[in-house]
């Protein structure tokens, strides 16, 4: 594979440089929330890993690999140029633009550390100091509750300088009483979607599982109070857990009586607040008492008049929509979506649990011009498609 400049300095440390460079990358998706310069933290940081890599002389890419990234760099380009010169509607060349440079980053960065990862063999690496950041993550999130209960406003604001500070995203229903977990993201369910990630990282991925790692996980995703968070918790949690039942691969451990035996005893302990958060939610929804899920399945596709189903409004021409598929649609029309659509159920081919996790955390939040869903997208390629590709091919070799 060519390098665009060569350099020793990699080779001199390699270890150091790969902590470096996965780093970053979780610090991009635990700051994505956090604004400066009118642009997220993250971009600063995706942007200065690019460099890293060049500098290191790791800017490698195979042929298919370029093929590959210059597909959606491509249709942006084409999409900008048409409506350019065609979009009878309102059209900021400016942000549309901005925005295309914004999402080139985000795809030279994925390509690059799914290169590296898959070089030099270091998904392992990856997982694990993603676990030591996502760990660190929650901690610092249960300190700023804790500081939350005990009115210390002086201390936490100082974490939430370049974030929001108001009571609504972290209070449950506006009581004082009870707190949503949130750490360094803007909102808990923001949280909930970054563990989400790193948990099912781990559960997909071919890397041995540190359990105390995945019940620490779990722990965080609950403290966000975030229903959707945790529905996305569950459902994909059963999902897999039927599928390895199916396929005759689930072993039951001895661990597991003892584990749940705490897990009965949690129940019972915070069954009022489970009536109330989730089953209570859940019924609402179902009811129609409770609007916010319709409106996120349903409301999230009216910002897209007819004359431009084909190619959309235009990159960052949409307001703020809780639901990639609606995003993709609004903004890119039916020539954007349908690809991502493709790939969804590719997914389904592959793994039914990784299918449901993907539609619902798609369907969860939205934000495709934030660091966080490309981050999302990269641990979607690097820990779960390249490891079943691999399962696939070692269950071929037996």
């Amino acid at each position: 594979m060519p390098k665009l400049i060569n350099t020793k300095l990699y080779d001199l440390a390699p270890e150091f440089w790969n902590v470096t460079l996965f780093s970053l990358i979780s610090l991009a998706f635990i700051l994505s929330d956090w604004i400066i310069l009118y642009s997220s933290f993250g971009d600063f940081i995706l942007a200065f890993t690019v460099f890293l890599f060049v500098i290191l002389g790791q800017f490698t890419l195979t042929r298919k690999q370029i093929i590959f990234g210059s597909i959606p760099i491509i249709f942006l380009a084409l999409n900008y140029i048409l409506n350019v010169n065609f979009n009878d509607y309102w059209f900021d060349t400016t942000r549309a633009l901005r925005s295309y440079l914004k999402i080139s980053l985000y795809v030279l960065v994925i390509l690059l550390v799914f290169s590296l990862v898959n070089r030099e063999k270091l998904m392992k690496r990856f997982l694990a100091v993603s676990n030591v950041f996502a760990i660190t993550t929650i901690i610092i999130g249960i300190v700023i509750t804790l500081l939350i209960y005990l009115n210390r406003e002086d201390v936490y604001n100082i974490a939430w300088t370049f974030t929001r500070t108001d009571t609504t995203s972290y209070l449950f229903n506006g009581n004082p009483n009870i707190v949503r977990t949130r750490s360094l993201f803007s909102e808990p369910a923001h949280l909930g979607y970054y563990l989400n990630t790193i948990f099912f990282a781990n559960i997909f991925s071919t890397i041995k599982r540190n359990y105390w790692v995945l019940g620490a996980l779990v722990i965080g995703i609950l403290l966000t109070l975030s229903y959707s968070m945790i529905i996305i918790l569950i459902a994909t949690g059963i999902t897999y857990f039927l599928s390895q039942l199916v396929k005759g691969e689930f072993k039951w451990q001895q661990w597991y009586g003892f584990a749940f035996i705490p897990f009965i005893i949690g129940i019972v302990y915070f069954w009022e607040f489970i009536d109330t958060a989730i089953i209570q939610r859940t019924l609402d929804i179902i009811t129609g008492t409770d609007g916010s899920a319709y409106n996120r399945i349903f409301e999230s596709w009216i910002y897209l008049e007819n004359e431009r189903i084909i190619f959309g409004n235009g990159i960052a021409h949409s307001p703020p929509i809780t639901n990639i598929y609606a995003y993709l649609l609004t903004d890119f029309g039916l020539v954007g979506l349908i690809p991502y659509v493709i790939f969804t159920f590719y997914l389904l081919f592959m793994n039914v649990s990784v299918f449901v996790m993907f539609v619902l955390m798609n369907s969860a939040k939205g934000g495709y011009l934030n660091p966080a869903f490309w981050m999302f997208l990269l641990y979607v390629f690097v820990c779960y498609t390249v490891s079943f590709k691999k399962r696939r091919r070692r269950n071929q070799i037996l």
